[in-house]
């Protein structure tokens, strides 16, 4: 591409003429280099923070699951790809704009928290259901901000720091940022998320980005200039001490309620409200549970227990804050194991609701399954209270897998409970596949498999025999219920209701599994229909737009942004099975992302003659190297997980896994710059803004359609074999030593 006059302005020939001149810098600009150097880092460490607290804010407002999560992170990489894209043709920037832009990237996060509350309250009141489009919006507008000037700084600041060295130096720049990104998220991990709230983390992370704006003004003889941010500094410093925003923002979004304890914890927000006499437990601001709701915690336990009234010890895995406890211990026999995740929730628990004080009672704060394979005892009884498999997450409790763990903990003719979907006979089709999927996965590994409705549809599982006459054995037990007795529950119409759900059942549903989560795709589908939002139709109109927008990208930026589809997609990959096997998203977005930055930093800083060679070919030999890597992904995965080699060396193979796909990746972007004979404006707006296309592409289909459709394993397969068609073509511009679009590609092949 031909520069502009203005682009021209960055290029390697350009001196700075004045202290206040407009370029940035080059290496004829010394007291500028560190500076700037420094603003990178900042920028790496501000995106990676923003982006982790803004998508726990989002997923607090929007109910959210995976799908809302590749929603959101798409519009965060579209518009960042858009800013980078404004960056490569904004030419020459003063000193004076960019220290604006870097005080408004100190505030733009904390304003983006607030807008999101206020919002929240004022368009989508409490009881409100968001649904997609709400969230695609709704992301679009409150992240545009912030992203777009993000973006728009990393080809700014690259130009700058080439200087006479040219594009080729742009991957320094692309690694500083990186290692920007792992410092951030090493912070965010081990120390941010576990003892500072949101405000304090956006706080402290504006202090830093306004004092490096201070510096910048200062070495670029903009003195006057550094007051702004030095007075702003002061103000981010003070006020979180003289006003709890915190409490401020949540109040907003559970406006109506007592606010009456709210926690941000490494496995989500919990908040606690009262209503009247009602205390509300939230976490991600979705219900829990609500105390004195007689009725659901009755049918949780007693359908249960009455068909082994005689059970020495019971398993429950979550809810018993709500209530549970209490009826399951009017069962003289019983040992009750409690198990839930969250150690936050358990204490807060204990400070508002009589929960766990019982003898019999023991508490764990551990992931169930992880609990269930090293308990070593046997079991009479599991209740499973948790919600329905509408995240990645919860569709673990749901699986094969997990049920085949259970077996092995259970004594003989033990029940297992748990329960899904609001109760009704006419199931409808999106509801009926999902109660279809569960009842096949449990007959599966249980001789006997019993639907009760209820509250909710409440699904038995023995190899003994199950009974559906519940009000009666309450009333022969001699137990003293509310609502599960024969005054309010009829015996003939529950068994007859019962019937007619499991004829409804789809006998030839498929069997869920924890890398073929088909029961979350079913209770996604759910989910949409409720909103009559088709996926189809932004699917078709997405691939119509990268569709048009290939044929006119150079195969060099086409081949980058397959390489940014498979860092993200393979991405999304590792943090499901990271999921599955250790059950917190939270913790493990931290810990993946940042290792994926690190590997990123890597393979952006690798030195020219480690990869000695043609850089189409070497190119055409990493792009290959990710194809091998998504296929084998699923084989090393498997392996993992069937081998359980321990909680360090895990984690410790899952870093390394992630580290190497971001190194191919940075390897990538290296040789990329060496591939495009433009200014160091253009290089860098063009690949950042291709690359964050891509990574958002590969986010949102992966999270949202294609793991939950098809599994690990076809989605590696998928990417192995797109890595490997990019390889092709990259290997085809070596051949022809020619750097031309698609179409031309096309056209070429036509005409031989």
């Amino acid at each position: 591409m031909k520069p502009s006059s203005s682009a021209s302005m960055n290029s390697p020939r350009t001196r700075r003429t004045s202290p206040k001149g407009r370029p940035l810098a080059n290496r004829h600009s010394p007291p500028l280099e560190r500076p700037l150097a420094l603003s990178v880092l900042a920028l790496g460490w501000t995106t990676i923070v923003t982006q982790t607290v803004l998508l726990r804010s989002f997923l607090s407002v929007f109910y959210g699951n995976e799908l809302v999560i590749g929603v959101v992170l798409a519009s965060w990489l579209v518009l960042t790809g858009a800013g980078a894209a404004l960056g490569k043709y904004a030419g020459a920037v003063s000193h004076r704009l960019l220290i604006l832009l870097q005080v408004a990237l100190a505030l733009l996060p904390i304003v983006t928290v607030m807008a999101l509350s206020f919002l929240k309250s004022l368009v989508f009141p409490p009881g409100t259901m968001i649904g997609l489009w709400e969230s695609m919006y709704g992301s679009l507008l409150l992240l545009a901000p912030f992203c777009l000037i993000s973006g728009f700084l990393f080809p700014i600041y690259a130009a700058a720091l080439a200087g006479d060295a040219g594009p080729g130096r742009i991957s320094r720049v692309y690694g500083v940022e990186a290692a920007g990104s792992v410092i951030g998220g090493i912070l965010f991990t081990l120390v941010a998320v576990r003892f500072l709230s949101t405000m304090q983390i956006l706080s402290i992370l504006g202090v830093i980005n306004l004092a490096v704006a201070g510096l910048l003004a200062w070495n670029s003889n903009h003195r006057s200039l550094s007051l702004l941010p030095d007075a702003l500094a002061l103000v981010l410093v003070f006020l979180p001490g003289a006003v709890d925003l915190d409490a401020l923002f949540r109040q907003w979004l559970f406006a109506g309620q007592e606010l009456v304890e709210y926690k941000d914890t490494p496995y989500g927000s919990i908040t606690v409200t009262r209503k009247g006499e009602q205390l509300n437990f939230f976490e991600n601001s979705g219900l829990l549970f609500s105390t004195g709701d007689a009725a659901s915690n009755e049918e949780a336990v007693h359908f249960a227990m009455v068909q082994r009234p005689e059970a020495g010890r019971v398993l429950l895995i979550s809810g018993g804050l709500s209530g549970m406890i209490e009826e399951i211990l009017k069962y003289p026999a019983v040992q009750v194991d409690y198990v839930e995740m969250n150690p936050w929730l358990i204490e807060m628990g204990r400070r508002h609701v009589s929960a766990g004080g019982d003898p019999r009672v023991q508490v764990f704060a551990a992931d169930a399954r992880q609990y269930v394979r090293r308990a070593g005892r046997q079991y009479d009884v599991v209740l499973i209270n948790v919600p329905d498999p509408g995240t990645a997450q919860i569709n673990r409790y749901y699986t094969q897998e997990f049920f085949d763990e259970l077996k092995s903990a259970l004594s003989d003719n033990a029940v297992v409970s748990l329960s899904v979907l609001p109760t009704t006979e006419y199931l409808g089709h999106e509801g009926r596949q999902v109660s279809s999927i569960i009842h096949a996965t449990l007959a599966s590994g249980f001789a006997n498999v019993l639907v009760l409705p209820g509250m909710r549809n409440h699904f038995l599982a023995s190899d003994g025999p199950l009974r559906g006459d519940i009000a009666r054995m309450v009333d022969s037990l001699g137990l003293k219920t509310t609502y599960v007795n024969p005054f309010y529950v009829d015996d003939r119409s529950t068994q007859e209701r019962s019937r007619r759900i499991t004829v409804g059942l789809d006998r030839d549903a498929a069997i869920n599994h924890d890398f073929t989560p088909v029961a979350y795709y079913r209770q996604v589908q759910y989910w949409l229909s409720y909103f009559s939002f088709q996926p189809w139709i932004p699917a078709a109109v997405c691939l119509l737009l990268l569709g048009i927008l290939a044929t006119k990208m150079k195969v060099v930026s086409y081949c980058m942004f397959i390489g940014g589809a498979a860092g993200s997609s393979l991405e999304v990959v590792l943090l499901l099975a990271f999921q599955i096997m250790f059950g917190s998203l939270y913790l493990a977005t931290g810990m993946i992302i940042t290792a994926f930055m690190a590997g990123l930093a890597a393979g952006s800083f690798v030195r020219w003659r480690l990869l000695s060679g043609k850089p189409e070919m070497m190119f055409a030999w990493v792009q290959a190297g990710v194809g091998v890597y998504a296929l084998l992904l699923p084989v090393i995965l498997s392996i993992l997980k069937r081998s359980a080699p321990g909680d360090i060396l895990t984690y410790s193979i899952f870093l390394v896994l992630t580290a190497g796909i971001g190194g191919l990746i940075g390897m990538e972007f290296f040789l990329a710059t060496r591939l495009l004979a433009e200014t160091p404006s253009a290089v860098a707006g063009n690949l950042y803004s291709t690359d964050l296309l891509g990574s958002a592409v590969g986010a949102l289909a992966v999270s949202a359609f294609l793991l939950p459709l098809l599994g690990i394993t076809w989605v590696c397969v998928i990417v192995g074999c797109m890595s490997m068609g990019g390889a092709a073509l990259m290997l085809f511009l070596a051949l022809s030593s020619r750097n031309v679009s698609i179409r031309d590609l096309s056209r070429a092949s036509d005409g031989s």
